[in-house]
């Protein structure tokens, strides 16, 4: 008996070979995807983390952060805590593309904050917020601290998720009431109390002791510290201070960058080296906020004189005029 013509069709298209294929490019095996993620830099994964929810997940693996440590693709990156009455966001900073091809027919880069997703971010204060390592420790005060359970919760920069830190007491001042003013010192966070400093070692999970080098000149929310010089704004102008020439002087040169009038909200930042400048600008007729953004290259030139080079300078994000800056912070990731 012969075959119908549909089986004999059937039968064909199955020796014939295929001339199209559904997925002609198939996917790539995870280890090779998570090693060719690892070589770009940290300021494109938010453009990339809207590829699929798979490559979400990718950004945020711990076979991820691994990954790039192997192949020594560590960076730094800035994150910006920005507070309302209401509401309080997270944001990173990001490479945007530039559509507007140059005179040398060459594609310029600009920069942008881009939001976290909802994180639940806890209340914070500038004097509270702190980095080490790839964590931003949230600390905060409460009526009765004299066991300081103030550590209670931490910005992971890899996964972009806080988590709670339990709390742990420390018996090292008297009267505990905190003065609230935190910077990062030898990869410790170092809060100021009454009584002196203390520091958080996060590796032994413990409070010890903390260095005087915490002094009155660090209670202003306007200053940062590279290298072990101590950076601030004072009368709309950059200064900077260490212990070797043991008085306030000029940051020399920063070229482009505009003096700030009083009023205007100034954060600073160590940038793996160089300095990241924040500040905002009030649009009262739209009802709407800038914040501008500049990273700054720094240059000791003899003990007694250190000038800045202005590296870039960009308009990084528009929010509501009821919005502050709370503080910016760099990560290790």
């Amino acid at each position: 008996m012969s075959s119908s013509p549909e089986k004999k069709k059937k039968k064909l298209a199955e020796e014939l070979p295929s001339t199209q294929q559904t997925n002609p490019t198939p996917s790539l095996p995870d280890e090779l995807l998570t090693s060719c993620i690892a070589r770009l830099s940290r300021l494109y994964y938010p453009t990339v983390s809207l590829v699929s929810k798979s490559f979400r997940s990718l950004l945020s693996s711990p076979e991820l952060y691994k990954a790039r440590s192997l192949v020594s693709r560590t960076e730094t990156c800035l994150y910006l805590c920005l507070e309302s009455s209401s509401d309080s966001c997270w944001f990173t900073l990001c490479r945007k593309p530039d559509k507007t091809v140059t005179k040398d027919d060459k594609k310029s880069t600009s920069y942008v904050l881009c939001k976290l997703p909802a994180l639940h971010s806890p209340p914070a204060v500038f004097s509270g917020l702190v980095s080490v390592g790839s964590d931003i420790y949230n600390i905060r005060s409460s009526s009765n601290v004299s066991s300081l359970k103030n550590a209670s919760n931490v910005l992971n920069a890899r996964t972009q998720t806080w988590d709670h830190v339990v709390s742990i007491p420390c018996s090292l001042t008297r009267r505990g009431a905190l003065n609230m003013r935190s910077v990062c010192i030898d990869g410790k966070s170092h809060v100021a109390t009454d009584d002196g400093v203390v520091c958080y070692n996060s590796q032994e999970g413990k409070w010890e002791l903390g260095e005087a080098k915490m002094g009155s000149f660090r209670f202003s929310d306007s200053y940062c510290e590279v290298e072990n010089v101590l950076y601030s704004v004072c009368n709309g102008t950059l200064r900077w201070y260490d212990g070797e020439v043991n008085v306030w002087r000029s940051l020399e040169g920063l070229v482009g960058l505009p003096k700030f009038l009083p009023g205007v909200s100034v954060r600073l930042c160590d940038y793996g080296g160089n300095m990241v400048v924040v500040w905002d600008k009030n649009m009262l007729s739209s009802g709407q906020k800038k914040i501008l953004c500049a990273e700054i290259a720094l240059e000791r030139r003899g003990v007694c004189e250190i000038w800045g080079g202005v590296e870039w300078i960009d308009h990084v994000l528009t929010v509501p005029i009821g919005y502050y800056i709370v503080k910016a912070l760099s990560a290790t990731v």
